[in-house]
Parts: structure tokens; sequence; C-alpha cells
């Protein structure tokens, strides 16, 4: 009885298997081999084809989900760039690795994997370009990268150099109506004609200026002077209408033409040293505010302006008729004040 038993399970065993399925989905082609194992090793491609001098990829080694994959493919042969600029020879093809071989003992040994492809040839090199002829700098007599020197500087701002001096005429009628500007750093003697410096003129970087508006309506835009000193010289008639400023070390303002000087002025630095000589000169506010300052309204009807004097020691003196009727203000440390009568108003 027990033989019978042992032989019906023995049957029903046998036939049962060719019914048995296995499941392949989430395998590979590749996976599914008909060696025998239910995974096999995996068939890879070469990595990615490179140009010219660069070698081929080498292929991936064989996988398998359930099995040791085979080792990497080897590398093959690289390709060459030739000098004459000709195309390189395109990389060898790496070979494949070796199947998995499975754990089980059921299964076959997985596929090889594949070779990997080629290298592709690299385009052909372009033709070196010429090199462009070098220039000399002695075709044209001047050295690459040379500072301008003063004269240049100042015969670009139409102005003749001398003895140290950019020198800019503008005593002709109407002439320099733009902005007159002295150089950086260098010393300007400028003279304006009847109308003349009408721009204005711009000192404010110079080493120190020299500036004559002698003529009628001379210098009737602004002036902006500094450096070690600043002589303006305000002479003409209605001359200097567009107020001074100055902060050079050492400041000299003279107005000696009828009512000239008619806008503010305003004198800082060292020291200032303003003269109202003209008639009903001086009729804008003066603000001087230099260590030393001197004031100094002897034209009729001169300083009709507000005069505040801010500096450690000042001298105003208004001995012209009908002279400084307004607001006469000093704050300094020591103030010399004539007549004694002059007043500040609050």
């Amino acid at each position: 009885m027990s033989r019978l038993r042992h032989w019906l399970f023995a049957a029903a065993l046998a036939s049962a298997a060719p019914g048995c399925l296995v499941d392949h989905s989430g395998l590979t082609t590749a996976e599914v081999s008909a060696a025998g194992g239910d995974i096999a090793g995996s068939i890879a491609t070469g990595g990615v084809a490179a140009g010219g001098s660069q070698v081929g990829g080498a292929g991936q080694a064989g996988t398998s989900a359930t099995s040791q994959g085979g080792s990497s493919g080897s590398v093959a042969g690289s390709g060459t760039l030739d000098r004459s600029g000709g195309a390189g020879a395109a990389g060898g093809a790496g070979s494949g690795g070796p199947g998995g071989r499975t754990l089980g003992s059921s299964a076959g040994a997985g596929a090889a994997g594949g070779a990997g492809g080629g290298g592709t040839a690299r385009d052909a090199g372009g033709a070196a370009d010429a090199g462009g002829a070098l220039s000399d700098a002695s075709d044209t007599g001047a050295d690459v990268g040379t500072e301008p020197t003063d004269a240049d500087r100042c015969a670009a701002e139409g102005g003749s150099y001398s003895d140290g001096t950019c020198v800019i005429d503008c005593g002709a009628a109407g002439t320099c109506g733009s902005m007159v500007t002295c150089p950086s750093l260098v010393s300007c003697r400028i003279t304006c004609g009847p109308d003349g410096c009408a721009g204005g003129i711009d000192c404010s970087k110079a080493a120190g200026c020299d500036i004559a508006c002698a003529d009628s309506k001379s210098c009737a835009g602004m002036i902006n002077c500094a450096g070690s000193s600043c002589v303006v010289k305000c002479g003409g008639q209605n001359s200097c209408g567009g107020g001074v400023t100055s902060s050079a070390s050492k400041n000299q303002i003279t107005c000696d033409g009828e009512g000239a000087c008619a806008s503010d002025l305003v004198c800082t630095g060292d020291s200032c040293a303003l003269t109202c000589s003209g008639n009903k000169a001086c009729t804008g506010v003066m603000n001087l505010y230099s260590n030393t300052a001197t004031a100094s309204c002897t034209g009729p009807k001169s300083c009709q302006g507000s005069m505040v004097c801010a500096s450690a020691t000042c001298q105003i003196g208004c001995t012209g008729q009908q002279s400084c009727p307004n607001s006469v203000c000093c704050w300094a440390g020591s103030c010399t004040l004539q007549p004694s009568t002059l007043h500040c108003g609050h």
C-alpha cells in the first residue's frame, strides 16, 4: 500500500510539471535565455561613440537580477588626430563583458555582454589663421600708452601752454560761449572779452587760476575756482554776473566794474580777500568762510546784499557811500568792523 501511494504521488508530480508556469514579467528579452537559465546575463552595448582622438567606450558587463554579472568589457584602440588637420580615425569597439553566472544550480550561464560601438572619426581640423602683422609704434612717432602732457591737455581745452601755465584766450567779443575748463593740476590764466565766457568757467580741479573779466558783461556764467590760489578780477561793467565760488587756499576777488558781481559770492579756504570798489558792485549775498577774511566795500552803494563772515578772524569795512545797508554778521573769533555801527540782522 505504501508503494502504491508513493507511485501515485510521483505520477501526479510528473504529470503536473509541464503545466507549471514561470512568471517572466519585468524581465528583458536578453534575460529570458533559451540556455535553460531563468535569468541570463544581459547584453549591453558599449559606451557612446567618442570622436577623433578619444577611445571607444567599453561594453557594459552582463547583469542578472539573481546572478553575478560579467566583468567589464575591454577598451579598444584609440583614434588619432592628424597634425595636418585631417580627420582622426574612429575609436575601436569595446569588447562585451562575459555573461553572468546564475546562483541556482538549474539555470544556464547568461549570454555574454555585447561589444561596445566604435568611436566615430573626428571632423577634419580647420586651417590655422595667419597672425596679423604687428604694428610698429615708430610708424606714427608716438609711443603706445604714453600719458598726455600738460601741454597736450591744455591744447585740448583750446589753450596754449607757456612757462607752466595754460593760457586760454577768450578776449574776442562773444567767444567761449560754452564752459571754459582748466585742465586738472595745471595753472590757468583766462581772459574774457565783451560778452565772453558766458558759459561759465570751471577751475575746480586746477592747480590755480587767474581770471580776468575786464570787459562789459564778461564772465556772465558761474565761476568755480580752487587750487593753491584763485584770483578773479571783475573790472568790466556788469561783469561776473553769474556769481563766484572759490575754495582755493588763497583767494582774491575784486569787483571794480560798475554793477560787477551782482550774484552771490562764496569764499572758503585759508584766506579770502573781497574788494567791492565799483559803483553798485557786490549786490548779491556774500559768504566768507575762510580762516582769515577781509571784505572792503568802498564803492558807492556797494555791498547791497547781506554779508556773513564766519572765519577765525574777520575785517569788514563799509566805507563807500551808502554801502552795506543791510545785515552784516561777523561770527568770527575776532571781528573788526568799520563803522562799528554795522549790525547783524536776525
